[in-house]
């Protein structure tokens, strides 16, 4: 299956490039580029989109810039506005093979609308998908069509063929097992009915001798996740992004009663385990590596993200790769359960 996409480095370029009229667009835009509605209206260009932190073309990462897609008669795809009151009514769910999705990274509708989604596919339906959003800017809306731009989102690209799917992470084990006691949905409130921040705090200060503070926390929490034990498959992770009292605030959900380790991340570790993605989602069939690799991940490898980048371009055999940094990204494989993920790097192979 052959997918047309481009990369541009601002809107201008893609509209002059966007001239035939009966083509709809789905766009990935990075957080310094300038979406601006109207001229998108008056070049009646019909798009659907979503803002990022920085999107990835190639091996390169690119903070301004968009990559545009072409929505041919081999894809459809469904813009939800509000993913809250969606009703999942239509055969296309259990017809398609695969479905790109895109969710609102801070909504708290979002996790329910992929179980839901889940729910109403095909037996050996394939997802791939990842969170749109700042982290930097929590309240911007991180979705637009020709109507405005939009919170609470989603985007569903429908495929007729497989994509070759694979995740990893490659954090290691530090203090645990523990029991989650107590949460409301992403605020994580007591661990072994320990108050969550003082004792992810005493473990990582016992680890590097560092003491969390307000100012510090997302640069030493980047280092140290949690990860909730599977006792099929890998860790489920878990991103600590700030405190609040006692409590660790993370990007997604977490269940009480949920059995967690604190893991540990090493450099050499993570980019082994996205190159060993890459092998399992990429074969000489593959003509697109699509990357969805989470936000907090690219913070902890700082300069050697790209080193990780290339991992992932040296098993394609042609040179067409493409993808967004996520908060919070999903992976499924036909009849496994959907997992919503942090800090993970999933591949999928087109």
């Amino acid at each position: 299956m052959n997918i047309n996409f481009n990369y541009f480095d601002n809107q201008e370029s893609f509209l002059k490039y966007a001239t035939n009229k009966e083509i709809k667009y789905l766009i990935f835009v990075a957080s310094l580029t300038d979406i601006i509605i109207e001229d998108f209206n008056k070049n009646s260009i019909e798009f659907f989109g979503a803002i990022f932190s920085h999107i990835i073309y190639k091996n390169k990462l690119y903070e301004k810039g968009l990559i545009s897609i072409e929505i041919t008669k081999e894809l459809n795809l469904d813009f939800i506005k509000n993913t809250k009151d969606y009703k999942f009514a239509n055969s296309k769910y259990f017809e398609s093979k695969s479905i790109i999705t895109i969710f609102d990274g801070f909504s708290e509708n979002s996790e329910k609308f992929l179980i839901k989604l889940f729910e109403n596919i095909g037996f050996n339906t394939n997802i791939i998908g990842g969170g749109a959003g700042l982290l930097e800017d929590k309240a911007k809306k991180a979705f637009f069509s020709n109507e405005g731009f939009f919170s609470h989102s989603a985007i569903l690209l429908f495929l007729n063929e497989k994509i070759n799917i694979s995740s990893k992470h490659g954090w290691e084990y530090l203090s645990g097992p523990y029991i989650v006691t107590s949460t409301k949905k992403n605020i994580l409130k007591s661990i072994d009915y320990t108050g969550a921040f003082e004792l992810y705090q005493d473990v990582i200060k016992e680890d590097c001798g560092l003491t969390l503070t307000k100012d510090n926390f997302l640069e030493i929490s980047k280092t140290y996740p949690l990860g909730i034990i599977k006792y099929t498959g890998d860790e489920i992770l878990r991103d600590p992004i700030s405190f609040e009292n006692s409590n660790l605030v993370l990007i997604t959900e977490i269940r009480a009663n949920s059995i967690v380790n604190i893991l540990k991340g090493n450099k050499d570790n993570l980019i082994d385990a996205a190159s060993q993605a890459a092998k399992e989602a990429l074969d000489e069939n593959s003509n697109l590596a699509l990357i969805f690799n989470c936000i907090t991940r690219k913070n902890f490898l700082e300069e050697n993200f790209e080193e990780e980048l290339n991992s992932i371009y040296t098993e394609i055999k042609t040179n067409n790769m493409i993808g967004v940094i996520t908060l919070g990204e999903i992976a499924n494989h036909g009849n496994r359960y959907l997992s919503l993920l942090n800090k993970a790097c999933v591949i999928g192979g087109i």
